[in-house]
């Protein structure tokens, strides 16, 4: 690990980039804790401090993909929830809501995580779900046939990627965020070829797509949404990015849906019970958000290009008991199975 340190860590001036080869490298000495806890913070402090370069992150998420459990998701071609490990801290999941309105439009999509990620140590949306009545599944069998009943499912990353998972202890000590935060999220755990990125920065739009294509998607959309999720911003425009030819703007005023507070704190069981009012089609505050939520994903899915066509469907999902049955046959059976969370 030394020779690696040598390289990153000698100061903004002199530190050099890693080849693809010493990223993978440095990074399986990470997981096989083959480097010590100083020489771990270290190396993620020095590569924080000097931008990781793309061929060092394709390396990082090679090591990381090498120890993935993959769930083959196969003709079943699900939308990957790639939204970031640390949860939020500052606005109200309307996430766990949408998915269940988008998949009772017809659509499949899955996610995948971990909690208590530094450096938000948010909350996070199957935190929601949890508190919702939904367990976390472990078997990536019957992971799969969760996403083939109900239209969604959730991998954690202590059954998905057990090594990756074990650095939490010391990514919480460290604090920050470092590049597993990046590419941790586009692990492409069920081999699917439809992504959505969540992204808090400019300069990491551009990574995300290039990352994405690496790791084996063909439709990409990186979303510059709340807190650097994928929900588009309620009461402003929200701008994505794709690997096509086309982007997209989400314009609430052109949509005439009215603007909804983001900085209203909910506790985890309050947030749940929103999102199954919103599920149940009860009037709250935050359902036209959820709605343009749900028509984002019907868009990455590949429904449609038309917001307002994606919004109607999401609408109808909701009108209909669609979105709510969807859920329930998700909470079923996670429920049933009693998996360890």
């Amino acid at each position: 690990m030394i020779q690696y340190l040598k390289k990153v860590g000698v100061g903004k001036e002199r530190s050099k980039d890693l080849s693809y080869e010493e990223a993978y490298d440095a990074n399986k000495k990470v997981l096989n804790a083959e480097a010590t806890d100083i020489q771990i913070g270290y190396f993620w402090g020095a590569m924080r401090m000097k931008y990781e370069t793309d061929e060092e992150l394709f390396g990082f998420l090679s090591s990381l993909k090498e120890e993935v459990d993959f769930v083959d998701s196969d003709e079943l071609c699900p939308l990957d929830l790639a939204v970031s490990y640390d949860g939020k801290n500052r606005s109200v999941h309307i996430l766990p809501a949408s998915i269940f309105i988008a998949t009772g439009a017809g659509i499949k999509i899955v996610g995948h995580g971990n909690e208590k990620v530094p450096s938000k140590f948010g909350v996070t949306y199957h935190e929601i779900l949890n508190a919702m009545g939904c367990l976390n599944i472990s078997n990536p069998d019957e992971i799969l046939k969760a996403l083939e009943l109900s239209g969604f499912s959730f991998y954690h990353q202590k059954f998905m990627n057990p090594k990756l998972a074990s650095l939490l202890p010391k990514r919480q000590e460290f604090g920050l965020r470092n590049y597993l935060n990046t590419v941790e999220k586009m692990l492409n755990p069920f081999k699917t070829t439809k992504v959505i990125v969540g992204v808090a920065h400019n300069p990491y739009i551009s990574k995300y797509i290039q990352l994405g294509l690496y790791s084996g998607y063909k439709e990409i959309f990186v979303v510059k949404g709340l807190e650097g999720g994928i929900e588009p911003f309620p009461n402003k425009d929200t701008k994505i990015v794709t690997n096509k030819i086309f982007s997209l703007t989400i314009r609430p005023k052109e949509l005439q849906i009215e603007a909804t507070p983001t900085s209203q704190q909910l506790s985890i069981e309050e947030n749940a019970n929103l999102c199954l009012q919103i599920l149940k089609n009860q009037q709250t505050p935050f359902n036209n958000w959820s709605l343009i939520t749900a028509g984002l994903l019907l868009i990455a899915y590949g429904v449609t290009e038309d917001l307002k066509h994606a919004v109607d469907m999401a609408e109808d999902s909701l009108k209909t008991g669609a979105a709510y049955e969807s859920f329930e046959i998700y909470r079923s059976l996670t429920k049933r199975k009693k998996i360890v969370t």
